[in-house]
């Protein structure tokens, strides 16, 4: 059994921010846990079609991405809902299914540690900058994979539903420009997103900060790396391929020097930064 309570705080850069003190009692009282701090980015790799980032906005933290050739598209807020985040300690667990009702697996078993279970909400920062959303006590050992269900939040979520009318029965929001004309697409995808760690992720009293790097400039690129028009994503195939490019777009390592980026270095890794990824 977890024993879980949720300290919800003010927003940190723009970013809702929770404390999440959620692992096993034991672990808790017999200071086996270490404070992880899991963070979000879009540093990716950037391809030609989708080149740049322009513009403060207002708040002095997100920036705008100008995406295409032309750029013709401009994301300038992307809002994204995960009704569950597990770290898999094989790597072959299915931390974040669901049963045939639609609920969380009651018990996953001892192979999957458990991040958050209520609706997180997360606005993530287009400024290419690290940001940390949650911290949250998790126990020493190795884990193989982060595995998140981003999903709309449940009607139950009464409270968080209240609190983001604009995300009832949506997982993925994004304002932003088209060819100079504002748009808003949402999505209600369910999906099961497993990110590998290679290397693997190791918890320990030096472990400080993981990340999830999130490629937002190819949500909207067909496979010639064409702009896809977000007003014509509720298009059948055009929805396939923009659901099917958030799904793709995840990527999660462990980050203690709190960079966002990914040099494969894992734990105790050299510290050379030689640019190669």
């Amino acid at each position: 059994m977890h024993s879980r309570l949720t300290q919800y705080t003010k927003p940190l850069a723009g970013i809702a921010a929770v404390t999440m003190l959620s692992a096993c009692s034991s672990d808790l009282t017999g200071g086996n846990t270490h404070m992880v701090q899991l963070s979000f980015t879009t540093n990716a790799t950037i391809g030609a079609a989708a080149n740049r980032v322009s513009g403060i906005a207002p708040n002095g933290i997100s920036a705008d991405l100008v995406v295409g050739q032309d750029d013709e598209l401009v994301i300038q807020k992307v809002q994204l809902v995960f009704g569950k985040i597990e770290l898999d300690r094989t790597g072959d667990a299915d931390c974040v299914a669901e049963d045939e009702s639609g609920d969380d697996h009651p018990d996953e078993g001892e192979e999957c540690e458990e991040v958050i279970r209520n609706p997180l909400l997360v606005d993530v920062p287009l400024d290419d900058a690290l940001h940390p959303v949650i911290n949250v006590p998790l126990p020493a050992g190795t884990f193989r994979e982060l595995e998140a269900r981003l999903r709309p939040a449940r009607v139950t979520a009464t409270d968080f539903n209240a609190a983001n009318p604009n995300l009832v029965g949506k997982s993925v929001r994004v304002e932003g420009m088209f060819k100079g004309t504002p748009f808003v697409f949402t999505s209600s995808v369910n999906s099961k997103l497993e990110m590998e760690f290679d290397p693997p992720l190791v918890i320990d009293e030096t472990t400080k900060n993981a990340t999830v790097a999130i490629d937002v400039r190819k949500w909207f690129l067909n496979s010639s790396n064409a702009v896809i028009d977000p007003t014509t994503g509720s298009q059948s195939s055009n929805q396939s391929q923009i659901e099917n490019n958030i799904r793709r777009s995840f990527h999660a390592f462990e980050d203690d020097d709190e960079r966002g980026e990914d040099h494969h270095e894992g734990h105790h890794g050299d510290g050379n930064d030689d640019g190669d990824h």
